[in-house]
């Protein structure tokens, strides 16, 4: 079954009092339950197209529907209903003593009898995390709770269309990540006006780009994201988990680079893409951990060695990008003709299974030598190793 059209928008132009023309044959439409990002440079038109979509402003000509409603001076309290805007600054939506009176305001012009307005209040305020607030001044919480109670006072309600501006700006790490995760699992239409493309990225699976008044591009958000020169020639930067991926690869594979600092750098940093969902949909993930490996090599064919003054190349699980990593000198290969070759003086082991042969028995011998590229986790490079054979001629 298709989904209905939710937000179609036909052709608008807006123009200022002043004569400043802003909107300039701006078309789009959104399906009921999308969730798509609005980016674009700014002075574009993108907070002017948002306060087209409630009525806060009505185009010069063209046309506007939400939900099968015709944005028109009579329609605008049916549309409100339907439409809900997050602003980028909460104060633009805050005017109440209590965070109570604010959330309820919403409900309390809805006409809605007093236990449906209280049990709109504390569910949204559970919502955005400010549950126990309710009696405490709205404008003596912090930039970042006030962001919270704009959405709480939003969602109050209970609108089909959500459309932020600038969601995450100013919010702390731990609260943006709960945003984050509450947009991700929200089933309403959503629409996120933002500079921050990394949210973009992962919240949305469609991205539009507004450049001089118009939509310039429409597509999947893993396609548009991505895409170095559209995003540059609209004053936008890829978004930071992609400039990571790609400096870090950049980093990792540098052939000006010595041996030992691309193994401290591999020894930490796994760089990878992740396909998502049945649509493929890609997000890129960095993980940081240490990565020592203690694992078997089981039923090794012959000849299988290590050559330890070169970086060994671990792809299984790394989809097509080749991670350097190193391997503790423990672990055991367990298979006939394995061979180490240590690039140290006097230090050549054959051997068939786990066994290593020596032709001289009953001697102490203390040798320096530097594995490059496979040194242990927990030594210094060049350290010393002293075997006693523990055999007399």
């Amino acid at each position: 079954m298709s989904k209905k059209t939710m937000i179609d928008v036909q052709d608008i132009h807006f123009s200022y009092p002043d004569g400043l023309q802003v909107l300039k044959g701006l078309s789009c439409s959104i399906l009921e339950g999308e969730k798509v990002a609005l980016i674009g440079p700014n002075g574009a038109g993108k907070s002017t197209f948002m306060s087209h979509l409630n009525g806060v402003q009505l185009p010069t000509s063209g046309r506007i529907s939400v939900d099968g409603i015709e944005i028109s001076k009579k329609s605008l309290k049916d549309v409100r209903r339907r439409v809900g805007i997050v602003f980028q600054d909460p104060d633009d939506q805050l005017f109440c003593p209590t965070v109570f009176d604010d959330v309820a305001f919403g409900p309390l012009n809805l006409g809605l009898p007093r236990d449906e307005i209280e049990a709109r209040v504390t569910e949204s305020l559970q919502i955005v995390g400010l549950e126990g607030f309710e009696q405490r001044s709205s404008f003596h919480l912090s930039f970042g709770e006030r962001k919270r109670l704009a959405l709480a006072t939003v969602l109050s309600y209970r609108p089909n269309v959500l459309v932020f501006d600038e969601p995450s700006t100013n919010m702390d790490p731990l609260n943006r990540r709960k945003l984050i995760t509450w947009l991700k699992n929200s089933d309403k239409t959503i629409l996120l006006c933002t500079h921050d493309l990394d949210i973009a990225l992962e919240v949305c699976d469609r991205c539009l780009v507004l450049a001089d008044g118009r939509i310039i591009a429409d597509g999947p958000s893993k396609d548009i994201l991505y895409d170095r020169e559209l995003l540059e020639r609209n004053k936008l930067e890829l978004p930071l988990a992609l400039m990571t991926h790609e400096l870090l690869h950049g980093i990792l594979y540098a052939s000006e680079m010595d041996d030992a600092h691309r193994e401290i750098i591999s020894k930490f940093l796994h760089a990878h893409r992740h396909a998502h969902g049945p649509d493929g949909h890609e997000h890129v993930h960095i993980h940081v951990h240490p990565h020592p490996h203690s694992h078997m090599h089981d039923r090794v064919g012959e000849g299988h060695s290590h050559d330890l003054g070169r970086d060994h190349l671990h792809h299984e699980g790394h989809g097509n990008v080749g991670v350097p990593h190193t391997h503790d000198d423990d672990h055991d290969h367990g298979a006939d003709g394995h061979r180490h070759d240590h690039d140290g003086p006097h230090h050549h082991h054959e051997g068939e299974g786990s066994g290593h042969n020596h032709d001289d028995h009953g001697h102490d011998h203390t040798h320096d030598h530097d594995h490059e590229g496979h040194r242990h986790h927990d030594d210094e490079p060049g350290h010393d190793h002293k075997h006693d054979h523990g055999h007399d001629k």
